[in-house]
């Protein structure tokens, strides 16, 4: 019985992996085991109905001739299909063992910049819980079991760098950084106000209270008025909302303009 299992099992995954390269996704490299890793077996990448989301609803209405800039960049499961879109992506990652990764998986596409550095207000190191399965779950809000181990980050405010634009505007920001979204916002307030990006963050219920959390607080203090949800459903949607909801939203999508979804 067990060997039948396998051999199923075996055709899936076999079936799978076709359909994901006949759909043209990246040839990521992964950590064995890991749930980012499993997800891109599984769905062909990571993330792939929030990417997905992103790529029919919110990207045509950016000027993609601009800069995305990837805070918490991981992998690079983001980053190298945002490379698709935007003339360039400016990836940011302070973690060394996803690091490694984010380097080998960066080469798939001519227009990524790494960035050895993870984002705040300050320039700071901090220890952080690595999970052992789950390396994208490492940051401050991570809780630490037997198998983890604690790591290092160095940190820095994205005012403090200077990137190299090639006089593009930045149109687009993805911040997942477990639980220091807020900081990463007050370290780029005069980037942001600058270029005024659509900022798209992931949303932990435990951040929330009130209506807002100080993620938000930040981003509206600087003149972000326009707040839209990423819902999950039968399918993925998008919708305006006045208040945030005490609930994980795979992205929260902030602009200082108006969108259409």
């Amino acid at each position: 019985m067990r060997l039948l299992y396998r051999t199923i099992l075996k055709q899936l995954m076999q079936s799978t992996v076709r359909a994901h390269r006949d759909a043209g996704r990246p040839a990521l490299a992964g950590y064995a085991f890991d749930h980012i890793t499993v997800k891109i077996h599984l769905d062909g990448r990571f993330a792939q109905q929030e990417l997905a989301t992103l790529e029919k609803c919110l990207f045509p209405q950016l000027d993609l001739t601009g800069v995305c800039l990837d805070i918490g960049a991981n992998i690079g499961n983001h980053a190298v299909n945002f490379a698709d879109y935007f003339a360039h992506v400016h990836a940011f990652e302070p973690n060394e063992k996803a690091l490694d990764l984010l380097r080998i998986n960066a080469k798939l596409r001519n227009n990524i910049t790494i960035h050895p550095i993870g984002l705040s207000d300050q320039r700071q190191t901090i220890e952080v819980v690595q999970p052992a399965h789950n390396l994208g779950g490492t940051g401050a809000s991570a809780t630490g079991t037997a198998d983890d181990t604690l790591v290092d980050l160095k940190l820095k405010a994205l005012d403090a760098i200077e990137l190299d634009l090639a006089g593009r505007p930045i149109t687009f920001v993805k911040i997942d950084v477990e639980g220091f979204e807020a900081e990463v916002i007050k370290g780029a307030a005069g980037t942001l106000a600058l270029h005024r990006p659509v900022i798209g963050m992931e949303v932990d219920r435990r951040s929330v209270n009130g209506g807002s959390s100080p993620a938000i607080d930040a981003a509206f203090e600087l003149g972000y008025t326009h707040m839209y949800a990423m819902m999950r459903g039968r399918s993925m949607r998008i919708r305006t909302v006045e208040r945030a909801a005490a609930r994980n939203y795979p992205l929260l999508l902030l602009s200082m303009d108006p969108l259409t979804f």
